[in-house]
């Protein structure tokens, strides 16, 4: 399990790709030998919870499934072991997936329910983090009030753990910095959130998932503020290079790097915005060595988009099909 964590933390999606279908089989046999339950109950929590449930996020699992499936699992598995942090964990990942389907007032009451006490390091990174997940709910609700109120509580509990990596929550003075950030963004205060990535150093969370996590929001703010096109473009590239999947697979990048494509410049930030696009399957336009209106390649006639596109070699910078320097 820890090895799962590390590497979903890390960007290394193959790895729990191979491991966890093994290690979920082997977890549930072995409960049902009936022996040592309490212990193999706490490592189950925290395998649905923080494992397989932010893996199928990842992978871009159904709504469905990662709602009906893995949680109802982590939750019936909590309840059996009735423990104030295996409850707090799987309501903590709930919280990032019931919301999905518009049901912001259940993710409120399940957040509700939970008392973690603050008496050792662990369960106070774990009341921090469901106080993010509360301003999380909040800001998607639109209620500005209560998301500002869990944030400050949360920055509260920062202060006396530090950065930490108790459940591979990785909560922390930075991680509420990156949520308020997020909470903004749904808010709509965009230009709130570039003054707040300014203060912040994403390198200082121990997770390189977060670090990407930090770029991409930076990325959707500044393509809502008046004349950072080229900015978010270059940050939306580096939140890629460190966790290409929730750049390809996120809807609200998706969406983002959509818009620019009619307007795009050419030259390097427009090269890197289309190649952005083209990974993440967006509708490209023609590349230079395309007829723009018979939408071919002048010299080896293939599709702009069907052919060319997926034959030109990013690294070369040519067609496959004809060597034209067609660069994107």
């Amino acid at each position: 399990m820890i090895a799962v964590q590390a590497a979903l933390h890390e960007c290394r999606q193959a790895e729990p790709a191979s491991a966890l279908p093994a290690l979920i089989r082997n977890m549930h046999t072995t409960l049902g030998t009936g022996r040592d339950v309490a212990e193999l109950l706490d490592l189950a929590v925290l395998l649905h919870a923080q494992g397989v449930s932010h893996w199928l996020r990842i992978a871009g699992a159904p709504l469905d499934l990662r709602r009906d499936n893995d949680v109802t699992l982590a939750y019936q598995l909590a309840e059996r072991r009735e423990t104030p942090i295996a409850l707090g964990l799987v309501a903590s990942r709930a919280s990032k997936v019931i919301p999905d389907s518009g049901a912001f007032g259940l993710a409120k009451t399940d957040l509700a329910a939970v008392e973690v006490p603050t008496t050792t390091p662990e369960s106070i990174q774990l009341a921090g983090a469901l106080a993010l997940s509360q301003s999380r709910v909040a800001a998607a609700s639109s209620d500005r009030a209560d998301a500002e109120a869990a944030l400050e509580y949360a920055a509260e509990l920062a202060m006396r753990t530090g950065e930490g990596t108790a459940f591979g929550l990785g909560f922390g003075p930075t991680n509420v910095g990156l949520w308020r950030m997020e909470a903004m963004l749904e808010i709509g205060a965009h230009e709130m959130v570039t003054a707040l990535a300014k203060g912040l150093n994403p390198n200082v969370h121990p997770y390189r998932e977060r670090q990407s996590a930090y770029w991409r929001d930076y990325g959707r703010a500044l393509a809502r503020v008046k004349g950072r096109h080229d900015d978010a473009v270059i940050a939306f590239h580096r939140a890629e290079q460190i966790h290409p999947h929730r750049v390809q697979r996120d809807p609200f990048a998706r969406e983002v790097l959509a818009e620019p494509l009619l307007r795009s410049p050419r030259g390097a930030v427009g090269r890197e915005l289309r190649g952005m696009a083209y990974r993440a399957g967006l509708p490209l336009q023609p590349i230079r060595g395309c007829h723009p209106g018979l939408g071919n390649n002048r010299t080896c006639g293939s599709d702009v988009v069907a052919d060319h596109g997926r034959n030109h070699r990013r690294n070369a910078g040519e067609c496959a099909s004809c060597s034209s320097a067609a660069r994107w």
